[in-house]
Order: C-alpha cells, then structure tokens, then sequence
C-alpha cells in the first residue's frame, strides 16, 4: 500500500506543479483504532515555486484525491501556518502521527514551532467540543450507536485530560491517552476497540454508565484565557525561509 501512495504523491506533485514535502496517515490508523474496510487517510503539506507566490499565479491552498481506500488532503504551506497560528487541532495530529510516508526537516520545525506556541487551552476545549458535538449528534437518546462513534468521543475526552494532566500535546495512539479514563470506561473503550476492528458499522446498545460518564466531562464552560498562538512572528519568519527555498 505504501508503494501506491507514493506512487500517487508522485503523480500530485507532477499534475500540480508542486514539492510534497511530507506526508502522513491521519485518523483511525494514526489512532490504532482501524478496521479491516478503514481507508488510508494521507495528510500533506506542499510548497509550490517560489514565483508562483511572488507573480500573479496562485499555488493551489488545497489539492484533494480519493478513489475509496486512498484519501488524500494536501495543503499549501501558506494555509499551514495561517491554521498553526490558529491553534488548529488538525495541525496538531498531523505533526504528531505515528506512520509517515514522507519524513523532512520542515516538519520537524514546524513541530518544534507549533509545540512552543500552541494554546494547549484552545486544544483541550476543542477535543471536549468535539466529544460533544458527536455525542450529541450519534449517541444522546438513542438505543443504539456505533463503536466507532463512541470511540470517537471518548478519545476525545481522554486527549482532553491528558492535556490538563500533563500539560502538553496529547500522542496520537489511543494506548497512550486511555490510561486517563476510568477503568470501567477504559474497558468499554477496549470492547469498542476490538468490535471496530471487523467492521465501522456494526451498531451495540448505548451503555448507561458510559453516556452518564460522558455527560458528566463534556458540558464544561470553557474560559476565553489563554488562547493565543505565542509563536506567531516565529512562524511567519520561517515560512518567508521555506518559500524562499523551494526552487
């Protein structure tokens, strides 16, 4: 699978006019939550040439490819770091993941960057919004609901404490963030875990426990302190360098 990913970064770089400078897998096989019909979620970032920022021909901000196992989303360095300086969650988890098909040096500053400058704050409120947002939406009253949509909310309330515990960027794969729910939760989690891994779709009854532990952690009111990007002229400085470089 990784030839064919490559194989189409490749083509991408030649049909756009653009340098992929990394890639990586986003979602559930970032997370370790996969199942055997999952598709390949390929994140990149790309640079065009550096007259195409300067003349009056744009780089594309956003490239897009799917043919139903590949998914692939690539973004313009100038989108990147306009999200970075917005504390973007996605940012977060793609500088982070675990599997990566194309590794370089500008990601690994990037990461340095967004790990000093970051609102952890901003990204902890995200990950309870987002557990709230889907509870509501695929769990609340309802008798039935998906591993997969459970999983997906729990995590998000485990990155969350993790945040708040450690004081720092949540890791990606699940092992690393469930320690943070309770233990009868961590084992629902992992009953999850293993029914995800045959099939998305498959539906189990709502577990009252889980639900009344979700209700009780996703109603938080979030404070508005401390949600500025504190690295933001650093930031922009290196992306003058980057685009500078990409000829």
């Amino acid at each position: 699978m990784k030839q064919k990913i490559m194989k189409k970064i490749h083509e991408i770089e030649k049909e756009y006019k653009v340098t992929i400078v990394w890639a990586i897998e986003s979602g559930s096989r970032a997370w370790g939550f996969e199942s055997k019909d999952s598709d390949y979620d390929i994140r990149c970032m790309h640079v065009g040439r550096v007259d195409d920022y300067l003349g009056l021909k744009c780089v594309k901000q956003q490239i897009n490819y799917s043919d139903g196992i590949i998914d692939l989303e690539s973004w313009d360095v100038q989108k990147f770091v306009g999200l970075m300086i917005k504390s973007n969650p996605q940012i977060a988890e793609w500088l982070r993941s675990p599997i990566v098909y194309r590794e370089s040096d500008i990601k690994e500053k990037l990461k340095e960057i967004f790990d000093k400058g970051a609102s952890l704050e901003y990204l902890r409120q995200h990950y309870l919004r987002m557990a709230k947002q889907n509870y509501e939406k695929y769990i609340n009253g309802k008798e039935k609901s998906t591993s997969k949509k459970y999983l997906y909310v729990l995590r998000g309330i485990a990155c969350a404490k993790f945040i708040k515990k450690e004081n720092k960027l949540p890791p990606l794969p699940y092992k690393e963030v469930i320690g943070y729910l309770p233990k009868r939760i961590t084992k629902f989690f992992e009953e999850c875990i293993r029914k995800k891994h045959l099939t998305e779709q498959k539906e189990i009854k709502n577990d009252y426990e889980v639900t009344r532990f979700i209700e009780d952690n996703i109603n938080e009111k979030f404070s508005k302190e401390n949600l500025k990007f504190k690295e933001e002229k650093k930031i922009k400085n290196y992306l003058i360098r980057v685009i500078k470089n990409s000829d």
